[in-house]
């Protein structure tokens, strides 16, 4: 079934909207939040929250590229959970180091980090599209290379060689780019 018929699935607030989006993107949607979570159980309550956000955003959002919105869904709803997950575990050294060491975070920091996203997006916006599908493949959804060899037909190999060269590609922009040293 194609994009359109199941986002007018979810329009007609059918049940079977849910049913044909993991049909056609489930595997690939678990594979992204597996890479984040590498837990089964955190997997699919992971997959169970962004199904809802997608059934409470659709509509009115009518997304054109649905494969990639569910999975951008799924791999924030991820991050939340592995967040979730590691606050509880850190907790107990956030207290034992509450005042101790700062967060040492300054407003140049975050300005940095968001300086840093435009140029890395400035940086894809030049790669072909298939070398862009492999870093976004693999430095934002967190797959492996296996996968997305697998998904685009070529081999590791080659996957492997692509990113990187794209690292030392995405290093020289960088610092001509935004004088960042890294």
């Amino acid at each position: 079934m194609n994009d359109s018929r199941i986002v007018s699935l979810f329009f007609a607030r059918s049940e079977t909207a849910i049913t044909e989006l993991m049909d056609k993107y489930g595997r690939l949607c678990r594979k992204i939040a597996r890479g984040i979570l590498h837990s089964e159980e955190d997997t699919e309550e992971c997959i169970n929250s962004a199904c809802m956000r997608l059934w409470n955003a659709i509509p009115p959002k009518k997304p054109e590229d649905l494969g990639g919105y569910f999975a951008k869904t799924v791999r924030n709803e991820a991050i939340s959970e592995y967040r979730r997950n590691s606050k509880r575990i850190e907790h107990e050294t956030d207290i034992e180091f509450c005042g101790i060491i700062p967060d040492g975070r300054t407003i140049e920091d975050y300005a940095d980090a968001n300086s840093l996203s435009s140029l890395i997006n400035e940086f894809l916006a030049g790669q072909t599209a298939k070398n862009r599908r492999i870093f976004v493949g693999r430095y934002y959804f967190n797959l492996s290379v296996t996968d997305i060899a697998s998904s685009l037909g070529m081999s590791e190999t080659a996957v492997k060689s692509r990113l990187f060269r794209q690292r030392n590609e995405l290093k020289e922009y960088l610092r001509e780019k935004g004088g960042i040293a890294v």
